[in-house]
């Protein structure tokens, strides 16, 4: 079976005063019928970007595309004109941003929102459309939904925000929902009940999900395979209990190591030394070898391709190389 979703080879650019950002530099990565992929590393390794390439909603300037492939049910996304990608966003790709308060209008009512998504892409009437939003409100467990939808974003809590865009964009069935860190401004006990209610109605709808999040935990709960992204780069991917088992990469492992564990007594967590590196002057060969202990001189010329040392485990690291 074809993937849903395959980003083939794919650099996005961002060309300032400062030089040229390569904030992603050559990624690849599917995802299948149904499935969760999560999306993981750490903050300004170009995961945010690899969503926004994908809905085709990169600033230009000063952003680009400057190679690679993104086929969506077997189509290239690349080639589509922006009225073409209008189309499809929303309706067949739908996107959860981190930040709700900044993805909702504050001065028109949420219901209405909502409402306003589902006219702009099916032609169904406002006035049915908000009784349709009440009905995804009380779908994301929103109290009270016929009032709800009456509300400004002002009065909802930052919970309550990001079950409306929850409900927004699952208001037209996508085939692939994208959850840019959903939960990164909520707090704990909140946070689980969002993730508990996107992998609930993933399950319900049938829609893949590419899940990004620099929290390994919340990948080992709620994906069926993972990507570790480093510097622009996918570095490992494989199903979540092989890698979390059996991780591969370095820059993997240091990961996993720093997760705080009950049944470990450590007056210290782990750490990764050094920095990520600077995106506009990248260091040649494997971008972590700076900062790996394995290091070689192959590692600091060449950079190792991503290629399957396991069944569905791949690691991009000349230790598996040679």
């Amino acid at each position: 079976m074809e993937p849903l979703l395959e980003v083939r080879d794919l650099a996005t650019y961002f060309y300032t005063d400062e030089g040229t950002v390569k904030a992603l530099d050559g990624v690849s990565f599917s995802i299948g019928q149904g499935e969760i992929l999560g999306l993981v590393g750490e903050t300004g390794c170009g995961k945010s970007v690899t969503a926004t390439s994908i809905m085709g909603l990169i600033p230009s300037p000063p952003g680009k595309i400057v190679q690679g492939s993104i086929l969506f049910n077997g189509r290239e996304l690349l080639s589509l004109s922006e009225q073409q990608m209008r189309h499809i966003r929303g309706k067949d790709i739908a996107m959860i941003f981190q930040d709700p308060a900044s993805s909702l209008n504050p001065v028109l009512r949420v219901g209405f929102q909502v409402a306003e998504a589902i006219w702009a892409h099916t032609g169904t009437p406002i006035r049915k459309g908000i009784l349709r939003a009440a009905e995804l409100f009380g779908l994301v467990n929103i109290p009270d939904p016929q009032k709800t939808v009456n509300r400004y974003p002002h009065q909802l809590s930052g919970g309550m925000k990001q079950r409306v865009m929850i409900a927004m964009a699952l208001s037209l069935n996508p085939k692939l929902l994208i959850a840019d860190e959903p939960t990164t401004a909520l707090d704990v006990s909140i946070q689980a009940q969002i993730l508990s209610l996107i992998k609930r109605l993933q399950r319900d709808y049938g829609s893949s999900v590419l899940l990004i999040s620099h929290d390994l935990g919340v990948i080992s709960t709620m994906a069926h395979r993972v990507a570790v992204m480093y510097s622009g780069l996918i570095v490992e991917q494989g199903r979540v209990e092989d890698l979390f088992q059996d991780p591969l990469h370095p820059y993997t492992k240091g990961l996993l190591a720093a997760i705080p564990r009950v049944d470990e007594d450590k007056d210290e967590l782990a750490v990764i030394e050094g920095t990520l590196p600077n995106p506009t002057d990248p260091p040649s060969g494997c971008r972590f070898h700076p900062r790996c202990s394995l290091a070689t001189d192959a590692c600091k010329i060449e950079r190792p391709p991503l290629k399957a040392v396991k069944p569905a485990h791949e690691v991009a690291c000349h230790v598996y190389a040679r």
